[in-house]
């Protein structure tokens, strides 16, 4: 009798552990097809300023209306100038975009913005990305190495942030290149162009909060 209990206990174990591999596939499956499911279900933003606005310290990205037209901009679109205020974060949509597509379609994202301390802040958003993901989805996406700057998928995806400067891109190929604050950034065209050129089939995407110049310009073209 002993040996039949211990057998039918095995064999809901087992019925368990399939069950729950064959959920984590689908669950796996739906965020590999939409990064905003992915950043609204299965992970989490962090707020440093939570307390002074009432919020929790982590929680999953905000459901808006306008995320969903911005995330089908992001996956249709080759060039995008996306104007911003401060609080529509546009720029953790940026991030989410470079993180999921290197996550799951091992993409290489470079990010390039005014100063070394904001990359290694975007970086942080992309790292915040990952390390509130469930254990299962990073186990199943694990990472080769990541440090201030870059984050690297055993698989090959790979995001990497860069100060402003037009020359600091021209060693690199990406598939995506996010120029962020760019209305700021006084040598913005010339690292979009350096960008555009390294890369025959890269995603273009300009983020900034509004700005007189060549991001306004370009704006209302």
């Amino acid at each position: 009798m002993k040996r039949q209990k211990s057998a039918t206990s095995r064999t809901r174990n087992f019925s368990r552990c399939a069950a729950s591999l064959i959920a984590q596939a689908v669950w796996d499956e739906s965020c590999r097809r939409d990064p905003l499911y992915w950043a609204q279900t299965w992970t989490a933003t962090e707020n440093p300023h939570y307390e002074a606005q009432g919020l929790e310290f982590r929680a999953p990205f905000p459901k808006k209306s306008y995320f969903r037209l911005l995330f089908d901009a992001l996956a249709h679109e080759a060039k995008l100038f996306i104007p911003k205020s401060r609080d529509m974060m546009t720029s953790w949509s940026a991030l989410i975009w470079a993180t999921h597509q290197a996550q799951w379609n091992k993409a290489f994202a470079v990010v390039q913005t005014m100063k070394e301390n904001k990359a290694m802040e975007l970086i942080g958003y992309a790292d915040c990305l990952y390390r509130n993901q469930p254990d299962w989805l990073k186990a199943k996406h694990q990472l080769k190495s990541s440090n201030a700057t870059e984050m690297n998928w055993a698989d090959g995806g790979r995001v990497l942030a860069v100060p402003g400067g037009e020359h600091q891109i021209r060693t690199y190929h990406p598939t995506i290149f996010i120029l962020d604050e760019c209305a700021f950034l006084p040598e913005a065209e010339q690292c979009y162009n350096s960008a555009k050129a390294s890369s025959p089939h890269v995603q273009m995407i300009a983020v900034s909060s509004a700005g007189p110049g060549w991001f306004a310009d370009q704006c209302e073209i």
